[in-house]
């Protein structure tokens, strides 16, 4: 290889040498038995020529994707203006100058041939980016296959032919191995997509257009690489259409991923009980971001009063973080997004960061404020878009409300006695209790609901008939919290949904209109689990929404077979209808005689018994399956008494309600 480097400016004079004696002869003898083999022999030259020259004359940081996808889209530009003058006066030509069609031809003819040695050797470097094992032997492998097929064209064309087809199939390794093309996805698509087309635009205006509409053959040396043409076009189309891919995969997967991590982080939030509890939630939720490398969450309410979470051992980055939390007063609340963590010093790596700082009054203690810190490391250099530093933001802004509820629900837990809370709770379950359900002719089912301490939770049910029976609601929710937030949620939910089922909505802007009013309601880190299955009695059909609650079982009458219904949803009254239109799919289906749903709260699937392990969905669904010919209370019977039987008490630890439809028919 080294004497390749040191060599090539030889091979690419030689092969500019033998170029050139092809287009003498090409004018002069145009019937010379040595006409192809000196134009394939001269294209390969300036080929091996041409790369190496790239590589050996140009240092790595002139040879980024950016930049050679520029002088990519240089060389196709030029190429058609090339191709384009000369055979503008192609056409000028009178018929009977044939020596000087024949010159233009030849010219045009060196041109592209020159042309497609450029697109290869940028071709190759851009493959050839981020060494790992297996992209060389690749990347020779397919050289030199591209080298036998020319030089089957002196002997063997008929067998060139067929070993076309396989240098085109040899592009799908080279993609694999361009790993640029994950960083374009990532974060330079629109400049690097505008980059690529324009170059394939070009290339295939020029080849496939405009060269056939100069001349009415291809000339003899561009007969012979046409097969290494077309593996350049379609190798831009390639680079064109794998970033979109990949990007389209990326979005998919990331908005399904960043849904359940918001959930879990949610849920997890709530059922922290102390600041350090909180802060290593957050901590372990924005290191699950796919651009965050570290994290650092600093609580600090004194000078001897500190709560720390992070992943970052300790050195220099550790403290150049922590100094960063305190160049302002503690007072104020800021965001500060800091490119790269060198310009603080050349020690540090070429990383950015994101730091926030945000003050929250307290209710009780030595001090008045209390101030939440929070740093974040991205992965690569320049590694946060702006969808990652608000997804940032508002992770950083949740930990700062759920501490605060935790300093509120101290400072409640101080104030309020246990016998006033113990009177309030017994006489508001009184008061939301559910309706009576009504009879349904067409429609068997079976609700079970218990509370956990026999005061209030935050679980409610109701089952609506609209008047003119076509259409049948089947509603469960369960509130975010327990006791006395739970209830107040619970009983705001509750006004809204029973005004709402007056107006006759459909079920999607019946989810859409009650998340509007509870986002109106509800305090920031409060939220509303839900299910609703709606019964359309004139279409036979049923609809299903679900808000953040546990998937829905249902069993097919004419199969014999139970699916696990999991509509995408977020939860209710923490986000605006136009995200959550975004998220929430509904679960469509047919109605027949005999179909059968169940759909409970997370209070039977997440029952423990004394060793603390859960009773899970899988047994949930075993037991389902196993009754599913059951009527809805026997089916319900079954499945209380056996989660009973686990947990070893008669308690389930938590709220829960278990409803069972079946539609009669």
């Amino acid at each position: 290889m080294k004497v390749l480097h040191h060599y090539s400016p030889f091979f690419l004079a030689i092969g500019f040498t033998l170029l050139l004696l092809y287009l003498w002869l090409r004018y002069f003898l145009p019937s010379e038995s040595l006409l192809l083999p000196l134009g394939i022999f001269s294209f390969l030259l300036l080929w091996i020529g041409a790369h190496f020259t790239l590589e050996s004359r140009f240092s790595r940081r002139w040879r980024t994707p950016a930049r050679l996808l520029r002088w990519n889209v240089i060389l196709a530009l030029t190429g058609i203006g090339h191709l384009l003058l000369w055979g503008l006066f192609l056409l000028l030509l009178p018929t009977e100058a044939n020596r000087l069609t024949s010159l233009f031809l030849g010219i045009i003819e060196g041109g592209i041939a020159v042309q497609a040695v450029g697109h290869l050797a940028l071709a190759g470097h851009l493959t050839a980016l981020r060494p790992r094992p297996g992209k060389f032997p690749v990347l020779i492998g397919y050289f030199m296959l591209t080298a036998l097929l020319l030089l089957l064209r002196l002997g063997a064309p008929n067998i060139a032919s067929l070993f076309a087809p396989l240098l085109w199939a040899g592009i799908l390794p080279l993609l694999y191995f361009s790993e640029w093309l994950q960083d374009v996805a990532a974060r330079r698509i629109p400049e690097a997509l505008l980059l690529i087309g324009a170059a394939l635009i070009g290339l295939f205006i020029e080849w496939q257009v405009a060269l056939p509409a100069f001349s009415s053959s291809y000339p003899p040396l561009l007969e012979a690489i046409y097969s290494v043409l077309i593996a350049i076009v379609l190798l831009h189309g390639g680079w064109l259409l794998i970033p979109l891919l990949l990007r389209l995969a990326r979005f998919s997967q990331s908005e399904e991923g960043i849904l359940d991590l918001l959930t879990e982080f949610l849920a997890g939030q709530q059922r922290s009980s102390t600041p350090q509890a909180v802060l290593d939630l957050s901590s372990e939720t924005l290191r699950r971001l796919p651009a965050v490398s570290g994290t650092l969450l600093l609580l600090r309410a004194g000078p001897e009063e500190e709560y720390i979470a992070t992943n970052l051992p300790p050195g220099k980055v550790y403290e150049a973080l922590r100094q960063a939390f305190f160049r302002r007063s503690g007072t104020e609340a800021y965001v500060e997004v800091i490119p790269s963590l060198q310009r603080e010093s050349k020690m540090l790596p070429d990383l950015s960061a994101v730091i926030i700082q945000r003050p929250m009054t307290r209710l009780f203690g030595s001090l008045l404020t209390q101030t939440l810190h929070v740093a974040v490391l991205s992965k690569d250099p320049d590694g946060f878009e702006e969808k990652d530093i608000e997804l940032i933001l508002t992770l950083a802004e949740q930990t700062a409300l759920f501490l605060e509820n935790l300093e509120r629900h101290s400072y409640q837990e101080q104030l309020i006695t246990s016998r006033k809370e113990a009177d309030f709770l017994k006489e508001t379950r009184e008061a939301l209790l559910p309706p009576p359900p009504p009879i349904l002719q067409k429609v068997d089912f079976y609700v079970h609901f218990e509370q956990y301490d026999r005061t209030i939770g935050g679980d409610y049910y109701q089952i609506y008939e609209y008047p003119e029976g076509d259409i049948i609601d089947f509603w469960l929710s369960d509130s975010a919290g327990s006791g006395i937030a739970a209830a107040y949620q619970m009983a705001q939910a509750r006004a809204a949904l029973n005004t709402l089922w007056l107006q006759r909505l459909s079920a999607e802007e019946l989810i859409f209109r009650l998340n509007d009013s509870l986002k109106r309601l509800f305090h920031k880190n409060n939220f509303l689990a839900a299910t609703l299955l709606r019964f359309d009695m004139k279409k036979k059909e049923y609809i299903i929404f679900r808000a953040g609650n546990p998937e829905i079982f249902y069993w097919n009458p004419l199969t014999d077979e139970v699916d696990l219904l999991r509509p995408s949803g977020i939860v209710l009254g923490n986000a605006s209808s136009q995200i959550i239109g975004r998220i929430l799919t509904p679960e469509k289906g047919r109605l027949m005689p005999g179909s059968l749903f169940l759909f409970f709260s997370d209070g039977f699937p997440e029952a423990s018994n004394a060793e603390g392990e859960m009773f899970g969905t899988e047994r949930l669904l075993a037991l389902f399956k196993a009754h599913a010919h059951a009527t809805p209370r026997e089916i319900a019977s079954f499945i209380v008494e056996e989660v009973r039987r686990f947990v070893g008490s008669s308690s389930l630890g938590d709220d829960g309600t278990l409803i069972v439809v079946r539609y009669l028919g």
